[in-house]
């Protein structure tokens, strides 16, 4: 009996940590606590840790979201066609506009001459009486588009299929007609136009220019045979190469192409949008003109000023970033990250990214200072808009090849220092291994510190409390004399 007491009070002094080999002696050793009793200061001592560590935490997500904001801004100022891409104008705009793309190879100016524009291909019935009351036939149509050669008087059917449209016999109006081809979409659009003699007509307009999009009709009746004569919805029939009256019984304004010259060489376009002639430029032909007119390809400077300016603020944002997180302000008085040598590197790195930063060589050489972007003495960047357009007018390639240098150059140093082998991503994954840590010594702390884990039952806590200030007090006296019952 005495050895089974004696068991049994070794074991509860044992638990409350007297022999030092409870589960919890590595949660008082952190914490700097001993004994039982040191269970509430341990519990706080180790929510300020876990705080601590969470702020921390807290401050390197913040520092990476800023370097991930910064990297984004860089994103579209990576390449010379991001910084300033090219632009064209026009001397003559009432004669034609002019568009650039991302294939211009460089800038330039270009002497342009209109002398006739792309035309659809216009088809007209002869008049009748009414829309709606007037039946011209029944039966169908087929619209097949294709190039018509008029020297040769060929037709060479295009890419598109056939459009076959039926016409019931109550719906062969010339309003019914236009309604079905119009929703058929074959390849015209059908309108009902007044004749000048009186009464209506039936007008089919190509849906594209130019003469590689002729239309040819061919009517047939509802058995299937071919209608020439101009008659009933034959009257709807043509083809280029026939005669009139014969398979060709709609007048006809022909299409026609675009001719223009570029620096005197000639060029035939389907259509008014020309995209050939110079390269990466899409000439747009609204008119014929008694001159040349002059089309100018040169780097965008607005758009060169808006990329130096989203520059220089998304860095000016990213530095005041590293500021608010490290720094002790009149704003920040407890910053998450108080002098971190790690914050700073990176935004020392950053710093001397841009500082470094220059495109071109000997007297053509350019830096940001000479673009009028000046470091301040709190590390901000101010930008000289003046200065800026003086630079780029200067040399607008070596401008622009600049700032997009430094946008490749910064972007590789943010990714260097947030990359999964960086020491921000070591630290961070660090301290969650802490809070970790920290949180499974409070769980420990906690389930060993309540009266139900102690005694396996639910306990009056003023019991327990007495119970353990008296092992605490006491242990070794009252160990000793049980165990000598």
């Amino acid at each position: 009996m005495l050895s089974s007491i004696s068991s049994t009070y070794g074991g509860l002094y044992n638990y409350a940590g007297l022999y030092g080999t409870s589960p919890l002696s590595s949660v008082y050793a952190a914490s700097g606590q001993s004994g039982f009793g040191a269970a509430a200061p341990s519990l706080y001592n180790l929510g300020q840790q876990a705080e601590s560590y969470q702020v921390k935490l807290s401050g390197y997500g913040q520092l990476r979201s800023a370097a991930d904001t910064l990297n984004a801004a860089l994103d579209k100022l990576k390449t010379n066609a991001g910084v300033a891409p090219y632009k064209a104008t026009s001397s003559s705009e009432a004669v034609l506009t002019a568009t650039a793309s991302a294939g211009v190879a460089s800038a330039g100016t270009y002497s342009v001459a209109v002398s006739q524009l792309a035309t659809a291909q216009t088809l007209t019935s002869a008049p009748v009486a009414d829309t709606d009351s007037t039946v011209v036939g029944s039966g169908s149509l087929t619209f097949r588009a294709g190039s018509y050669n008029s020297s040769q008087n060929s037709f060479s059917p295009g890419t598109s299929p056939d459009v076959t449209v039926n016409i019931a016999t109550g719906n062969g109006t010339l309003g019914g007609i236009a309604s079905a081809i119009n929703n058929a979409k074959a390849g015209v659009k059908a309108t009902i136009v007044q004749a000048q003699g009186g009464g209506y007509q039936l007008q089919l307009t190509a849906s594209n220019t130019g003469t590689d999009n002729t239309v040819k009709i061919t009517a047939k009746d509802a058995s299937g045979n071919l209608l020439l004569t101009n008659a009933g919805l034959g009257q709807l029939s043509f083809d280029p190469t026939v005669t009139a009256a014969n398979g060709k019984n709609l007048s006809e304004t022909a299409a026609q192409n675009a001719l223009l010259t570029v620096d005197g060489k000639p060029i035939i376009s389907q259509s008014n949008a020309v995209s050939y002639g110079i390269d990466g430029v899409t000439l747009n032909l609204a008119a014929t003109g008694t001159s040349a007119v002059q089309v100018g390809v040169n780097r965008d400077a607005t758009a060169f000023s808006a990329s130096v300016k989203g520059f220089v603020d998304a860095y000016n944002s990213f530095q005041k970033s590293v500021s608010d997180l490290s720094n002790v302000t009149s704003t920040s008085a407890n910053p998450p990250l108080p002098n971190d040598a790690l914050t700073a590197q990176l935004g020392k790195s950053v710093s001397e990214a841009v500082k470094r930063a220059a495109a071109g060589f000997g007297n053509a050489r350019l830096s940001f200072a000479d673009l009028g972007v000046v470091r301040q003495t709190d590390g901000s960047l101010t930008l000289d808009s003046s200065k800026l357009q003086s630079a780029f007018s200067a040399n607008p390639d070596s401008a622009t090849a600049l700032v997009s240098s430094a946008a490749n150059k910064l972007s590789s140093v943010l990714a260097s220092n947030t990359a999964s082998t960086s020491a921000l991503q070591y630290t961070t994954q660090a301290l969650q291994r802490s809070i970790q840590s920290v949180n499974t010594n409070k769980s420990v702390l906690q389930n060993y510190s309540s009266p139900s884990s102690f005694f396996g039952q639910p306990f009056q806590y003023s019991q327990f409390s007495y119970l353990l200030s008296s092992i605490a007090l006491n242990g070794v006296q009252r160990y000793s004399q049980v165990s000598k019952l």
